[in-house]
């Protein structure tokens, strides 16, 4: 529990960190969400600023960010009249945590089974082709990945739509996309970990006393194969769920992850903190259930233990 109270504190002292950080970087770059707006007369300029409060000073407007930030307020966007970040968020994480899942679900029920078929047939054929596949996951970019697929599933077989988000049918090819490089990245750990598994004594032994093949894969190797994995899953999972600017634009998929980097591009502090920071929330309790979830695939971990104990 000492544990749990710990990591909880840690994690609001990193948040702390990296709103600090994130607001004085924003404003230091030069100009602002409204300077970019075509023949502005000064007056208009300072009654918006005054409006948004932006000509305050630059720790007042911190400490005013911070007091709304507790109260669960992310504040209004710049670039999106009438509409504020909650909203935003509210609307495209719900599109981006669903393609996300699925991307991961695909990544995860074949990038596993490939990676322990990989492991168990070293050197053999479904060795060199997992490598080969997983290989191109990793140096093929997402997004030439989805035109591939936009080419062939919907340009010359018309299989599936090009674009747009309404319908199952309009998910499968955004999914594919995503989940080609975690897809690879699974597989290749789950090889590394199990051929390190493998040759373990403890493994040799189970084998010595009479245990089945298939036993001693699931029972004693294929858990302990699996906490590099499982480690990869809380940042991979974070970025997944969060959005894909690349691939929700490539299909005109409305997430999240088309509000971020537009924000970016408009100056739109608000939205570019809010999303930084919903996006620290999710990595930060995603790793800490991380750090759960090795207990249970290695009863020789213990929670807060300290190395050398």
């Amino acid at each position: 529990m000492g544990y749990i109270i710990k990591r909880i504190f840690n994690a609001f002292i990193v948040l702390w960190i990296v709103i600090t950080i994130t607001f004085f970087l924003m404003h230091a770059i030069p100009g602002g969400p409204f300077t970019a707006e075509k023949s502005l007369p000064p007056y208009v300029l300072h009654s918006i600023e005054e409006r948004y409060k932006l000509n305050d000073p630059l720790y007042k407007q911190y400490g005013d960010y911070l007091c709304n930030l507790v109260q669960g307020d992310l504040g209004p966007s710049f670039k999106y009249p009438g509409r504020s970040v909650n909203d935003i968020i509210k609307d495209g994480f719900p599109v981006s945590f669903k393609l996300g899942i699925e991307a991961i679900l695909i990544a995860i029920i074949i990038g596993i089974p490939a990676g322990i078929l990989a492991g168990v047939k070293k050197d053999k054929w479904q060795d060199r082709a997992v490598n080969f596949f997983t290989t191109l996951g990793v140096a093929v970019p997402s997004f030439v990945v989805a035109a591939l697929l936009i080419y062939v599933l919907s340009t010359k077989l018309h299989l599936l739509p090009a674009a747009m988000w309404n319908g199952w049918r309009y998910e499968i090819m955004p999914a594919l996309a995503l989940s080609g490089m975690p897809m690879s990245f699974i597989a290749r750990l789950t090889r590394s970990s199990m051929l390190d598994i493998l040759s373990q004594d403890y493994i040799k032994t189970a084998r010595a006393k009479g245990l089945s093949w298939s036993k001693v894969l699931i029972k004693h190797a294929l858990p302990n194969s699996l906490i590099p994995v499982v480690t990869y899953l809380g940042p991979m999972t974070a970025s997944i769920l969060t959005g894909s600017f690349v691939i929700e634009t490539i299909f005109a998929i409305p997430g999240l992850g088309q509000y971020f980097v537009t924000s970016i591009y408009n100056r739109d502090y608000t939205v570019i903190l809010g999303v930084t920071i919903f996006y620290s929330v999710i990595v930060i309790v995603l790793n800490m259930l991380v750090d759960l979830l090795y207990p249970l695939l290695d009863p020789r971990i213990k929670i807060g233990e300290e190395k050398g104990e």
